[in-house]
């Protein structure tokens, strides 16, 4: 297959990626499957963010479990202490997860790098933007390693209405981050 060829496939395979954590996201259990048949047997899901969002995780059974806990993550109970401070019998929920990716490149044949920005909120109105980078690497059309970086520093955002990074404790970002990327 020609360079072009190759990168363009490569490029669909990210789109189709990220489509799939969409679908992920909202609760489509067929989108598990749609995501582990565009990997490696052995494959490697690495994030490299500031902790507590570091974590490998090797081989396509692995990182399949990842995603089967990313599906059920969707309204996970969480405690906040920011919420524990106003009323401890408040209920908080991870609410929306939504990434935007704003552009994609090959750095060389066989690896792309996409950058996006990711909104997380409870559906109690906390919520901040954080970017981030994932950087693909395949292997005979399959992805054999994918590294992602996440910035440590929460943005406001205005990307989703009464949501607000105003009073949330570091704790409190980093307990949304893992169960944004169901880390456990």
């Amino acid at each position: 297959m020609a360079t072009t060829e190759i990168a363009k496939k490569h490029q669909e395979t990210v789109k189709d990626y990220f489509s799939y954590i969409r679908d992920l996201r909202s609760g489509k259990r067929e989108a598990v499957d749609k995501l582990i048949a565009l990997w490696d047997a052995d494959g490697v899901f690495e994030f490299a963010g500031a902790p507590p969002l570091t974590a490998k995780f090797e081989g396509r059974n692995a990182i399949h479990v990842l995603y089967k806990n990313r599906l059920n993550s969707s309204g996970m109970p969480l405690q906040l202490e920011t919420m524990a401070k106003k009323a401890a019998d408040v209920n908080v929920a991870l609410g929306v997860v939504d990434t935007e990716v704003h552009r994609t490149r090959m750095l060389e044949d066989d690896k792309v790098v996409a950058g996006w920005t990711t909104v997380i909120g409870t559906d109690h109105g906390q919520g901040f933007e954080i970017s981030g980078a994932h950087t693909f690497t395949f292997r005979d059309g399959k992805i054999s390693n994918l590294r992602v970086v996440i910035s440590p520093r929460p943005e406001t955002t205005t990307k989703v209405a009464n949501l607000s990074l105003k009073d949330l404790a570091v704790d409190d970002i980093g307990q949304l981050s893992l169960a944004a990327w169901a880390v456990v």
